[in-house]
């Protein structure tokens, strides 16, 4: 008998427990392996049991990975994630289910994170500084009537103040305004971070989600998204 050739069979048998249940769209052995296994393990083409299940369909598979935690950000080697393959097969059900966990996900990794920041600011001494930027363009003449801004970055504590008076820029078209994003460290996660309109004496509270569209061009900073309003 060739024991290597025996062990190398075992552990093949051992190997993408989890992909092989979405695989065969097998929920019960599904259920049963997904509280020991590693819900983010990749096989050789980097795709996770998450990948698998959106590619085939496996809806059910989906939303039992997605309730244990599978990564939902995570790409495979081609560079697709699995909201992105949600996205390629137009299934507005998993994309949804898809979307909202990201956003959570996105949330938890954020919470995770602040602590580390707020005692990173708290180690810098308190700073004022300017920020000047503006818009160019190869196209002679046209960088002259593009916007420019500067931008006014107060610190203090664990607490950051950002002044700028470029509110939209889209299509050749700009709007000033008076714009203070405000970020507490000390404060709870879900007030920390405030926008600011000075001239028409609003506030919004921004929340943290991965996006990749954002409300204001300097907005990327804090990763925010309107969640309310008022005075």
């Amino acid at each position: 008998m060739d024991l290597s050739a025996s062990k190398n069979s075992t552990s093949e048998d051992s190997e993408f427990l989890l992909h092989r249940a979405v695989f065969s769209n097998n929920i019960r052995e599904l259920s049963a392996l997904i509280r020991s296994k590693d819900v983010s393990e990749r096989d050789k083409h980097g795709n996770t049991p998450l990948h698998l299940a959106v590619m085939l369909g496996r809806k059910e598979c989906v939303q039992l990975l997605l309730a244990h935690g599978a990564p939902v950000k995570v790409k495979n080697n081609k560079g697709w994630s699995p909201l992105a393959e949600a996205v390629s097969y137009g299934d507005r059900q998993t994309i949804s289910s898809l979307v909202r966990k990201l956003k959570s996900q996105a949330r938890e990794q954020m919470e995770e994170r602040r602590p580390n920041l707020v005692n990173a600011l708290n180690q810098i001494k308190d700073f004022y500084m300017e920020l000047k930027w503006d818009f160019q363009s190869w196209v002679p003449l046209v960088s002259r009537i593009l916007p420019s801004d500067i931008c006014k970055i107060y610190k203090k504590g664990s607490s950051i103040r950002l002044d700028t008076t470029l509110v939209d820029f889209n299509d050749m078209r700009w709007e000033r305004g008076d714009i203070s994003f405000l970020f507490n460290g000390e404060g709870k996660p879900s007030d920390s971070l405030v926008v600011l309109d000075n001239r028409s004496q609003l506030f919004q509270k921004v929340r943290y989600e991965v996006s990749k569209f954002y409300f204001h061009p300097l907005s990327y900073l804090f990763l925010g998204k309107v969640t309310t309003l008022g005075h």
